[in-house]
C-alpha cells in the first residue's frame, strides 16, 4: 500500500484497484476565514480521476470541504463511491447523493468492509467525541493503519478503549498541534501549554497501539484572520513532533510534505518534508490576513431573533429563565475580586429568585455593547468595555448567530477575547445549546 500526502489531513491509500481519498481539502479559508492551509496541495481537481472511494471523517469543514467537491468534474463524481459512518441526520449522506457521486456507503460501527481483497476498512464514531469525529481503521496484507484525525483520544483510559477496537497498528495518522482558542493575546503560556499537551498525546497514542509508524498531520493550518493571527504564535513546527517521536517511543516519524509518496512499511527520511514546512511557517507575516466587513446593529438582532426563533422551538419559557438563570448562577461563582464564599451566597440566591443576566457584549469596530439572552434577544446596553464579559467584532458575532454551528465555529477560530477569566461563558452557554441542536437534528448548511 502507498500512502500519498494530500495536505492538512488528506491522504490517499492506494492499492490497486482502491484508491482511497481521506477528507480533502484543497483550496479557501474554514472556519468562517479562520483557518487556510499551510501549504498548498499539488493534487488538482483533474486528479480525482485516479480516485475509487472518497472517506470522510466528520462534518468540520477541513475535512468536509463541500468546495472542494463542487471542484471534482461531474463525470468524474459518477466514478467515486462515498465512504461515511452511519448518522442518524444522513445530512454528508444526503448531500453527496445530491451531487451525484456514484455510490454512497453508510458503514455501520463495529463492521468491516472489504473494498476489494487486500484492502478492508472499519469506520468507528469516537464515543468520546462532542461531535461525530469518526477513525478509520485500513488493514492490508502491507499492514494496519489508523487514521484518527480529529478524534480526542487523551487519557490512558481512552487509549484502552480505543485500543480494544483497533489492535496495535503499523501505522498511526494523528494531530499534532492546537486547533482552537485556548486563551487570549497576551495568553501565550496557556496556548504554549495547549501545544506542548498535543504532543505529549501523540506520543501517548503512539506507545499505546504499539505504532511503528506515525504520520503526524490535520494539523498544518495557520490562523489566517486579522482577528485571531495571534494564534500562531504557539504553534508547534511538525519538527518538534518527529524529534519527540523520534526521542520517546519506538515508532519512526514519516513527515509528509504535499505531493510525497510513501510505500507503507519503507523506511522514510522526512527532512525534506520537514524543511519545506518551516519555509512555509516561515512565510506567514508575509501573506496577507483575512479581514471582514462590520455587520450594522439591525443585521445583529435579526440574525440573533432568527436564532433565538430556532433555538426555541419546543421550549417553554419557564424553561428558558431556567436554563438562563443557571447560567447567571454558575457565571456569579466566577465573578473576579469577590470573595469565594459571597460569589457562592449571590449565585444561590439569583438560581433561586430565577434571576436571568444577558450576556455582555463588547463589538470592537463599534465601539458599543451588546446584551443578549434567549429571553430578552439581542438589545444595545449602556456598559463599558470593561464592564462586559467577551468582546469581538461584529462580523464574528453575525456568524455565530446565522448557524446552529456558528458557536463551534467561533470557538474553533478564536476570533474573541474574554474581559476576564472564562468571560466568554454567558454567551456560549447559547451557543452551545444550538450546537448540541445540530448534532441532535442535523442542521442543514445553510443560514437559519
Amino acid at each position: 500500500m502507498q500512502l500519498e500526502f494530500v495536505g492538512h489531513a488528506s491522504v490517499i491509500l492506494r492499492r490497486d484497484p482502491v484508491h482511497l481519498l481521506c477528507d480533502p481539502w484543497l483550496d479557501g479559508t474554514v472556519f468562517d476565514n479562520g483557518w487556510a492551509l499551510l501549504s498548498t496541495p499539488v493534487f488538482q481537481p483533474k486528479d480525482f480521476a485516479s480516485v475509487t472511494h472518497l472517506w470522510f471523517s466528520h462534518e468540520h469543514p477541513d475535512h468536509f470541504n463541500v468546495r472542494t467537491l463542487n471542484m471534482i468534474p461531474e463525470p468524474l463524481r459518477a466514478q467515486i463511491t462515498v465512504l461515511f459512518h452511519a448518522s442518524a441526520d444522513r445530512k454528508v449522506i444526503k448531500h453527496c447523493e445530491k451531487m451525484g457521486f456514484g455510490k454512497i456507503t453508510e458503514l455501520e460501527p463495529g463492521q468491516w468492509l472489504s473494498l476489494a481483497p487486500g484492502f478492508d476498512i472499519r469506520c468507528d464514531i469516537w464515543q468520546d467525541s462532542d461531535g461525530d469525529d469518526s477513525w478509520l481503521l485500513v488493514r492490508t496484507p502491507e499492514g494496519t493503519l489508523l487514521n484518527l484525525n480529529d478524534c480526542m483520544v487523551v487519557t490512558e483510559e481512552q487509549l484502552a478503549t480505543l485500543r480494544a477496537s483497533t489492535g496495535d497498528v503499523d501505522v498511526l495518522l494523528t494531530q499534532f498541534s492546537i486547533s482552537s482558542w485556548d486563551g487570549n493575546a497576551d495568553d501565550l503560556e496557556r496556548r504554549k501549554a495547549g501545544a506542548q499537551a498535543m504532543l505529549d498525546k501523540m506520543v501517548r497514542q503512539t506507545r499505546g497501539l504499539h505504532a511503528k509508524h506515525v504520520v503526524p498531520f490535520a494539523s498544518f493550518v495557520w490562523f489566517c484572520h486579522a482577528e485571531n493571527a495571534y494564534m500562531n504564535a504557539a504553534i508547534r513546527p511538525v519538527s518538534d513532533a518527529a524529534d519527540m517521536l523520534e526521542t520517546q517511543t519506538d515508532a519512526q516519524p514519516v513527515v509528509l510534505y504535499p505531493g510525497d509518496c510513501w510505500a507503507v512499511g519503507e523506511t522514510h527520511d522526512s527532512s525534506a518534508a520537514i524543511a519545506h514546512y518551516a519555509a512555509d511557517f516561515a512565510s506567514l507575516p508575509a501573506r496577507t490576513p483575512q479581514a471582514s466587513t462590520s455587520a450594522d446593529l439591525p443585521s445583529l438582532q435579526q440574525a440573533a431573533e432568527r436564532f433565538g426563533k430556532a433555538v426555541k422551538q419546543d421550549r417553554s419559557r419557564l424553561r428558558l429563565r431556567l436554563h438562563a438563570a443557571r447560567i447567571n448562577a454558575r457565571q456569579q461563582l466566577r465573578v473576579p475580586g469577590r470573595a469565594p464564599l459571597l460569589n457562592a451566597v449571590v449565585a444561590v440566591s439569583d438560581e433561586l429568585m430565577l434571576r436571568v443576566r444577558p450576556a455582555r457584549i463588547w463589538l470592537t469596530d463599534h465601539k458599543i455593547s451588546l446584551e443578549y439572552s434567549l429571553l430578552y434577544d439581542l438589545q444595545p446596553a449602556g456598559y463599558a468595555r470593561q464592564e462586559c464579559d467577551i468582546e469581538l467584532s461584529s462580523a464574528a458575532l453575525l456568524f455565530a448567530f446565522k448557524f446552529l454551528w456558528g458557536g463551534e465555529t467561533l470557538q474553533i477560530n478564536g476570533r474573541f477575547n474574554e474581559l476576564y477569566p472564562d468571560g466568554r461563558i454567558p454567551l456560549f452557554e447559547y451557543l452551545w445549546i444550538a450546537c448540541a441542536m445540530n448534532r441532535e437534528s442535523g442542521a442543514l448548511a445553510q443560514p437559519l
